[in-house]
């Protein structure tokens, strides 16, 4: 099992010796870093993972509320404690409310005293990260299933939302947003709200079919109703909301409408706009860089910091990579991870998964039990590197 890391933060050399020698005993326990300011325990939290902190309040430039506030905004999943002589009321209820910290201790502490609430601490940070662990398993295995039912129902929906998942995410990455898988899983859920719509008017979506004016309507909506399923899930809100504002043109015009426009727009809803734009150009015929130019000339529809980022991204994904080529395989050699240059049709022509999808075991698993009904035509042309 891994050491615990205890983070001590004191101005005062002789208490930061006391605690060293009161502690000595829990050496074989923790792995503990003493430091004399606040500035140093900041770059020392940026490098190395501490489950407590343990803070002094009065220290010169940055005092302990500020610390702790700061680690709060930071490093969330560290555990804060202030350990402090300036024992008023008023400092009590700032630790609380700005560093919200786990336990208030006054100096001097009994060293069983001071051992105990650290144990509690670190059994806390336990609790927050087997949490962190569990809703994160969880949120896995509801997109998964939302993306599997996505890929049954609507293949061409899917197709196109999954081929934008990777640009989206990497954007979001290039603008420094604190979790860019976010915009990937948005992206990914992106056409759920096709599945509320009537099959007909589905299938007319996915035609590019020309729509009467109240067909438009329902489309209109799709984001809408997409971000209404998705916010059932709980720690979804940011998906929804990109989700929700992904037809929404940087001038505000577009759905929903809203007052919202510019900057006040959701940044997920516009990497969703640009994205999406730009796979909408591409599956047009145009190039990369005429689409990014187009793109870039209408600032009415995208926020052109966006269009920086996703120019950013691309440049960074095609340095040094190697170019995958089209090469035919039977349906018994399609394999998890290759991309269809094609869709994979029966031999009657129904479409079964749309090109440019990547497969993943659920697409497998479909064609099968087409395969058992239905003929399937061969040969399949997928995306793959030499020697695969």
């Amino acid at each position: 099992m891994a050491r615990k890391q205890i983070l001590f933060v004191d101005d005062d050399s002789m208490v930061l010796q006391g605690l060293q020698r009161s502690l000595r005993s829990m050496r074989a326990d923790w792995d503990m870093v003493f430091l004399d300011n606040a500035t140093s325990a900041l770059e020392m939290l940026a490098t190395h993972p501490f489950e407590l902190i343990v803070s002094d309040m009065r220290m010169p430039g940055m005092n302990g509320i500020e610390l702790l506030s700061r680690t709060r905004e930071q490093f969330p999943d560290t555990v804060r404690i202030m350990l402090t002589g300036n024992a008023d009321l008023q400092t009590a209820v700032d630790a609380v409310n700005q560093g919200n910290v786990y336990r208030f201790l006054t100096k001097p502490c009994d060293t069983d005293d001071l051992i105990r609430v650290l144990n509690q601490g670190l059994r806390q940070q336990e609790l927050i990260t087997a949490e962190k662990a569990l809703l994160q398993q969880t949120l896995k295995g509801t997109v998964k299933m939302l993306v599997d039912l996505l890929a049954f129902l609507a293949p061409a929906s899917f197709g196109r939302a999954q081929a934008t998942g990777e640009l989206a995410e990497g954007v979001a990455r290039e603008l420094g947003m604190e979790n860019p898988w976010v915009l990937g899983i948005a992206s990914t859920l992106s056409q759920i709200g096709i599945l509320t719509l009537p099959p007909e008017l589905g299938a007319k979506l996915q035609a590019g079919a020309e729509l009467t004016p109240e067909e438009q309507d329902l489309a209109n909506r799709v984001p809408q109703m997409g971000a209404e399923l998705i916010a059932n899930i709980p720690r979804m809100e940011e998906v929804a909301d990109s989700v929700h504002y992904m037809h929404k043109n940087y001038n505000g015009t577009g759905f929903p409408m809203d007052p919202l426009k510019e900057d006040r727009i959701p940044m997920g809803g516009r990497i969703l706009r640009a994205v999406r734009g730009f796979e909408a150009l591409k599956s047009q015929g145009e190039s990369e860089s005429d689409a990014l130019e187009a793109m870039g000339g209408d600032r009415a529809c995208y926020d052109m910091a966006v269009l920086r980022a996703l120019v950013s991204f691309l440049r960074r994904k095609t340095e040094g990579a190697v170019t995958p080529v089209p090469r035919p395989v039977s349906l018994a050699g399609l394999k998890e991870g290759q991309t269809l240059v094609h869709g994979i049709e029966t031999v009657e022509g129904l479409l079964i998964i749309p090109e440019g999808t990547l497969l993943a075991p659920v697409h497998l698993q479909k064609l099968h039990n087409f395969g058992r009904i239905s003929k399937i035509r061969e040969p399949i042309i997928v995306l793959g590197h030499a020697g695969e």
